[in-house]
């Protein structure tokens, strides 16, 4: 009889385990689909933010460079002058600034800068500061240095404390010009927002001059 009852505890024991055993197995593939699904969830997401960031920097990058940038603030980047000394844009807030991009070799950038030379006197009147910068390794062509190109272009100016010349860095020069434009000019305002842009100052002085006498 012992043994009977024995034998029966076994088997009900041995029907429990396989039941668990069962149980056990069925949560495992019903886990499976549901931790696939949080995977793909959170893929997504990251994704979908990595995209979102993306999509934001390349539509904030393709506004340089074109009038889409006027009512932007000024992005940062940095710059070095002929002195040597290194300058973020974001420091040359506090004053009205025409930030403008040269390359040496080019011949509107030369004339530009002897118009400029021309002018500056009138910019300085309207409390506008020139600063006039050589896109980074001048785009990949052989020009004269932006020192030698000051010197040559700006005459009696050069050195003006209120026409900076300067070499851009890599990223300035992707975040201003990712056209690769030869000659392109930005007019900051002193909240540094800009409020014009365009190109070659031998063409567009009259444009320049009437958008300063604003600020």
């Amino acid at each position: 009889m012992a043994d009977q009852s024995a034998t029966g505890r076994r088997s009900v024991s041995g029907r429990n385990s396989k039941r668990r055993t069962r149980q056990a197995r069925k949560r495992r593939r019903l886990l499976v689909p549901i931790i696939t699904v949080i995977i793909v969830v959170i893929f997504g997401t990251v994704l979908g933010l990595h995209l979102s960031s993306t999509a934001t920097q390349s539509n904030s990058n393709t506004k340089m460079g074109s009038t889409k940038a006027v009512g932007l603030r000024a992005p940062a980047g940095i710059l070095t002058t002929i002195s040597g000394r290194q300058l973020n844009v974001a420091s040359l807030r506090g004053k009205p600034t025409l930030l403008w991009f040269v390359s040496t070799w080019c011949s509107s950038c030369q004339a530009g800068t002897q118009t400029m030379a021309q002018n500056i006197s009138r910019l300085q009147a309207d409390g506008v500061r020139v600063v006039e910068v050589e896109l980074y390794q001048d785009l990949g062509q052989s020009g004269p240095s932006i020192t030698s190109f000051g010197k040559q272009l700006a005459g009696a100016h050069y050195g003006d404390p209120d026409w900076i010349f300067a070499t851009s860095s890599f990223v300035l020069t992707r975040t201003y010009d990712p056209a690769s434009y030869l000659d392109i000019y930005y007019l900051i305002n002193a909240k540094g927002k800009i409020v014009y842009v365009n190109g070659s100052p031998s063409a567009t002085m009259p444009d320049i001059l009437r958008e300063a006498s604003t600020l």
